[in-house]
C-alpha cells in the first residue's frame, strides 16, 4: 500500500504525496479549489479539517471534510481519499479512496489522477490495472505532477500498460527533473549512460546524476560518486566522490557505505582512518552487503580499526560466503587460529541470526 499523506503547502492549499519521495512536489490546488464550496464558512471548516488532520485527529478531520467533499470541495475530496487509502481513523478502503479521488479527478485535479494511478498500480480489490494506471499518470503528468511524469516515464520505458516508447520516457524524465523530482533526473541519467532513448552521453549522465544527488537521491549520489572517482563524464575528483558516497551512506545505501569504507581504508579522497572504515563496513555488512561482510571479517582478523576478534572474523566471513562472496585467501589464513570453540560460538550466533530473520519474515507474512 502506498500511503498518501496530506501536505499543507499554504494556508489555502493541500496536496497529497508519497513517503518515498520526500519532496512530494505535487500540483497545489489553486484558489478555485477553496472557492468551490461557496460560503466563507466552508473555507473555515476546511482549515479546521486540515488542522485536525495534521494533529492526527482523523475522525474530526473526516467529520469536517466529508460534507465539503460531497459539496464539491476538491481539497476535501483529496483529504477523504487519503484518509480511506491510509486507513486513518477508519478501516482502509481502496474503493472509497477511489471514489473520493475520482470526484476530484473529474474536476480536473492532477494530484487526484496521480493518486488514482497509484491505487491502480497497487490493485483495487486485488486487481491491478496497468492501462488505467497509465491513463491516470498521463493526465497527472499533463497537469504538471512531477512524480506522475516519472511514473509514466517508467511505464513507457518498460512498455507497461501500453506501448514502449524510450524517447517519450526520456522526455518525461527530463520534465520531471525540471519539476523537482530527483527520480526523473536519475532515470534520465541512466538513459544517457546506456544510450537508450537518447544518444549516449556520459557528460549528461553525470550532470543528471549530480542534479538528482543534489536533491537527495541516494542511488544517484552513489553513481555520481563512482563517476567522480574514476573521472568518467566529469573531471576526476576523489574528494567530492567521497562526499557523494557519504551522502548516500548516511541515507542507508549499503554499496555507498562500502565505497565510503574503502575510501577511509585507503585514504583516497579523505584522510585514512581504519576505525571509520570499520564503522562503514559494519553499517553495510549488517544490511547484507557481501563485500562489506568479507572486508569486515578481514579487519577483525587483522585487528585493523577494531580489536582483533576471531569469532567476529569467522562470523562475518561465513555470512559473506553465504551471500556469494568467497575469500579462500582469508579462510586459509584464518584456519590455523580457528578452534572448535570458536566454530561452536559462530554456529550458535548464525543459528540465532537465522531464527531472528525467520521470526521477522513470519511477522510480515504469517504462514498459511
Amino acid at each position: 500500500m502506498t500511503r498518501l499523506p496530506v501536505l499543507l503547502l499554504t494556508a489555502s492549499a493541500i496536496v497529497f504525496g508519497v513517503p518515498a519521495a520526500a519532496h512530494a512536489d505535487l500540483t497545489p490546488l489553486d484558489a478555485e479549489g477553496a472557492a468551490q464550496s461557496g460560503a466563507p464558512e466552508a473555507g473555515n471548516a476546511m482549515s479546521a479539517a486540515v488542522a485536525a488532520y495534521n494533529a492526527g485527529d482523523f475522525k474530526k478531520a473526516r467529520r469536517l471534510a466529508e460534507p465539503l467533499a460531497e459539496g464539491g470541495n476538491v481539497k476535501a475530496q483529496l483529504m477523504m481519499g487519503a484518509i480511506y487509502n491510509n486507513g486513518q481513523g477508519v478501516d482502509r478502503d481502496p474503493k472509497k479512496a477511489e471514489r473520493w479521488f475520482g470526484m476530484a479527478a473529474t474536476q480536473g485535479n492532477a494530484s487526484a489522477h496521480y493518486a488514482l494511478g497509484l491505487l491502480e498500480m497497487g490493485g483495487i480489490n486485488g486487481k491491478i490495472d496497468f492501462a488505467r494506471a497509465r491513463a491516470h499518470f498521463d493526465a497527472a503528468a499533463k497537469g504538471g505532477v512531477a512524480l506522475a511524469q516519472t511514473e509514466l516515464g517508467l511505464m513507457k520505458l518498460s512498455g507497461t500498460g501500453g506501448p514502449q516508447d524510450l524517447a517519450a520516457a526520456a522526455a518525461l524524465f527530463r520534465e520531471a527533473g525540471k519539476n523537482g523530482d530527483p527520480a526523473g533526473n536519475y532515470n534520465l541519467a541512466v538513459l544517457y549512460a546506456t544510450g537508450k532513448g537518447v544518444n549516449k552521453d556520459l557528460a549528461l549522465a553525470a550532470a543528471n546524476f549530480k542534479a538528482a544527488s543534489d536533491k537527495g537521491h541516494p542511488e544517484a549520489s552513489y553513481q555520481f560518486g563512482l563517476m567522480l572517482q574514476d573521472g568518467v563524464g566529469v573531471p576526476q575528483n576523489k574528494a567530492e566522490a567521497v562526499q557523494r558516497f557519504g551522502a548516500a551512506a548516511k541515507r542507508g545505501l549499503p554499496k555507498a557505505q562500502t565505497a565510503l569504507a574503502f575510501a577511509y581504508y585507503s585514504g583516497e579522497g579523505i584522510a585514512k582512518d581504519e576505525a571509520k572504515a570499520a564503522h562503514w563496513f559494519t553499517e553495510a555488512a549488517i544490511r547484507g552487503n557481501a563485500l562489506a561482510q568479507d572486508r569486515l571479517a578481514r579487519l577483525y582478523f587483522l585487528g585493523q580499526g577494531v580489536k582483533r576478534d576471531l569469532v567476529s572474523a569467522l562470523l562475518w566471513l561465513t555470512l559473506a560466503e553465504r551471500n556469494g562472496q568467497k575469500d579462500e585467501t582469508l579462510r586459509a589464513a584464518m584456519a590455523p587460529d580457528i578452534t572448535p570453540e570458536i566454530k561452536a560460538k559462530v554456529k550458535q550466533q548464525i543459528e540465532k541470526l537465522d531464527k531472528n530473520l525467520k521470526e521477522a519474515r513470519d511477522a510480515v507474512v504469517p504462514p498459511r
